[in-house]
């Protein structure tokens, strides 16, 4: 059969390219949300291997009775009338530095020879410092050290060696001025 102007060939259908999946949007958008999940585990992971637990308490119990004690030393020290003044000392030439400390009292019976000064950082224990404060003359004690340098929160807690009575500052920033402790001040 001839093909005459009046006669249409009869036209193929046109071949539309298939493209991949890879180069449509959709099946991207919908791995996003699976993608961001399993990220976000893999950054867990890593933080739960990485890190320590040190805020974490292993003997609740025991933690909890000795709430009544440390509030009973807080009450002694408030019937004392106690507050002290603690200051870091820059080291003079050829020496170190050093931590003194004032200690006053409305009524007492005498100054212990030894005090103890414990500063805890809020959240890193490995930056916690320990101090032993002798007694140089009446009420000021002395010892050897330097405040810490880090950054943060830090718990300043003064008492004597036999654990009868303590002063706290619960939220202390820095260490540049003289810090005063004061019974009750809580």
């Amino acid at each position: 059969m001839q093909t005459t102007l009046g006669m249409k060939k009869a036209a193929a259908p046109a071949s539309r390219s298939v493209r991949p999946w890879y180069r449509h949007a959709a099946p991207w958008l919908l791995a996003i949300a699976p993608a961001a999940a399993l990220l976000g585990g893999l950054v867990t992971l890593w933080l739960a291997v990485t890190t320590s637990d040190s805020l974490v308490v292993d003997d609740y119990y025991r933690e909890g009775r000795a709430i009544n004690q440390q509030l009973a030393r807080d009450r002694l020290a408030v019937a004392l009338g106690l507050r002290a003044e603690l200051r870091f000392e820059s080291a003079p030439a050829g020496g170190e530095p050093a931590v003194t400390l004032q200690l006053a009292a409305d009524r007492g019976s005498g100054w212990p020879p030894e005090l103890g000064l414990r500063i805890v950082h809020a959240t890193k224990a490995a930056l916690d410092r320990e101090y032993r404060l002798e007694q140089v003359a009446g009420g000021r004690y002395r010892a050897a050290g330097s405040p810490p340098r880090e950054a943060g929160h830090w718990l300043v807690q003064l008492e004597d060696a036999g654990r009868t009575w303590r002063l706290v500052a619960p939220s202390v920033t820095g260490f540049d001025a003289p810090l005063t402790l004061q019974a009750g001040a809580q």
